[in-house]
């Protein structure tokens, strides 16, 4: 099946300020290289051939960084205008040009860095579409929490559920192919039109499976990946790449 990647690198990244202030989130190095860097690897050695990078603050920034330093696969660039007043819904819908209704995309928030293999799991995955699931880690109210049916797959998607009734965190890597392609498009599409813009992709999602789509997990541990929301998760990830890349 065709995949493409859609990294959503358009956020202001606030909690990062003041080193987002003149640099994109994406853009600040761990260990030697860039976020981004790091993600187009992982992406290029999963087998995917091309990727899409959604870009808002600083959208020069990033353009001028893929021109100074080529990645290792093809990257088209997909303009949010309203990354400033919307959620990342809008933000993976700005995509939609320049990836179609065919195929699959695999949908990645742009501050996450993977170290083990998991991407090529979930490529590998027979399910068409499944989220990486992380459930060793200690749920809060922070975490996109996933609640599973009794057949592994996902019933509810949030961060206000519970934590004690929930398998493990959504760490916001998935795959959408096959007919839920064109379901996820319409599904956003039909939020913007009435006015719901600010959620998170993940309420698409959620309502695709209550209309019957079934989203699969494909565990991942909690030393495979690291999420970069704050300055204590940018120093943590730079030790821990310090030693080891």
């Amino acid at each position: 099946m065709h995949l493409t990647a859609v990294i959503l690198a358009a956020g202001f990244g606030s909690r990062l300020r003041p080193l987002t202030d003149d640099t994109p989130k994406c853009l600040l190095d761990v260990g030697g290289k860039t976020i981004l860097t790091r993600q187009l690897e992982r992406i290029a050695a999963a087998g995917i051939p091309r990727a899409v990078v959604v870009t808002g603050h600083l959208a020069e920034r990033v353009e001028t960084h893929l021109s100074t330093a080529p990645p290792p696969l093809p990257v088209l660039l997909a303009p949010n205008p309203d990354y400033a007043t919307t959620g990342n819904c809008m933000s993976v819908l700005a995509a939609r040009a320049q990836t179609g209704d065919r195929g699959g995309i695999v949908l990645c928030d742009g501050d996450v860095v993977l170290t083990g293999n998991a991407l090529d799991r979930l490529v590998a995955d027979p399910s068409p579409s499944a989220l990486l699931l992380d459930t060793e880690t200690q749920l809060a109210e922070e975490e996109m929490k996933a609640l599973l049916d009794p057949q592994g797959s996902v019933r509810r998607l949030s961060k206000q559920l519970p934590p004690a009734e929930c398998a493990g965190e959504s760490i916001g890597i998935q795959k959408v192919a096959g007919p839920a392609l064109p379901i996820f498009w319409a599904t956003l599409e039909a939020m913007r039109h009435a006015g719901d813009t600010n959620g998170y992709y993940e309420d698409a999602f959620q309502r695709m499976i209550h209309a019957g789509v079934t989203f699969r997990t494909v565990p991942i541990g909690h030393h495979e990946w690291t999420e970069i929301d704050d300055l204590a998760d940018l120093e943590d990830a730079r030790a821990r790449f310090a030693r080891s890349t």
